[in-house]
């Protein structure tokens, strides 16, 4: 899933441990404390201390015995994994409900990601502000310029099934590296482009389905 490059030879972290990781450093982030253990990891994420202590085998922190880890060094640790002393510039396209609360989302500067612009084709929300961000009007002009001026390798996708695809067409013709889907559609983006789904209606179900074991 990942490379870590560290003095010993770089590790292939699986997708589940890398997912895994990504819980801990946000955990992390809200802890108030110095020291947490594997126990207490454990515990508030559901899973076994084991777990924690063998996916921590893939980064360069130890524990100490009866003490845990130190949660400094360990946030640092993962944010250079995860890429956060980067910062990267976002863009949004779709000023709905989502596209608005994930502009407005304050927790984004925490993992090294700033929203530059919102974009919606909506002549009602065009000019009208989400937080400090006038709604711009979709067009490649725009998103060129936006692109351009702020070095944005991210789009965030909050449009309808319909529009999305065409949507990320133009966003990818247009420099963007990495989408970030919401619309409940698969999309089709050239080789060399990094897509992750946030599929809302497969989340639901899962919930719903495991909900019914119980």
């Amino acid at each position: 899933m990942s490379n870590l490059k560290k003095d010993r030879k770089p590790l292939e972290i699986p997708k589940p441990t890398f997912e895994r990781l990504k819980k801990y450093l946000a955990l992390l982030l809200q802890e108030e404390s110095e020291y947490i253990s594997s126990e207490g990891i454990a515990e508030k994420l559901n899973i076994t201390p084991e777990q924690v202590r063998k996916d921590f085998t893939y980064i360069n922190i130890k524990g100490k015995p009866k003490v845990g880890y130190h949660i400094p060094p360990l946030i640092n640790e993962l944010s250079e994994l995860f890429g956060i002393g980067v910062m990267d510039n976002i863009i949004i396209v779709g000023a709905g409900n989502l596209g608005s609360a994930l502009a407005k989302y304050a927790g984004f500067k925490k993992i090294g990601v700033r929203v530059v612009a919102i974009f919606d084709n909506d002549p009602v929300k065009i000019g009208s502000f989400v937080g400090e961000l006038s709604v711009l009007p979709f067009s490649e002009e725009n998103l060129k310029r936006v692109i351009k001026r702020f070095k944005v390798k991210i789009g965030v996708i909050c449009v309808t099934e319909e529009s999305a695809q065409e949507v990320a067409n133009v966003l990818v013709r247009n420099g963007i590296k990495a989408l970030w889907n919401f619309a409940p559609v698969t999309l089709k983006v050239p080789p060399g482009i990094v897509l992750e789904n946030q599929d809302i209606t497969t989340g639901v179900l899962t919930i719903k389905h495991l909900l019914e074991k119980k």
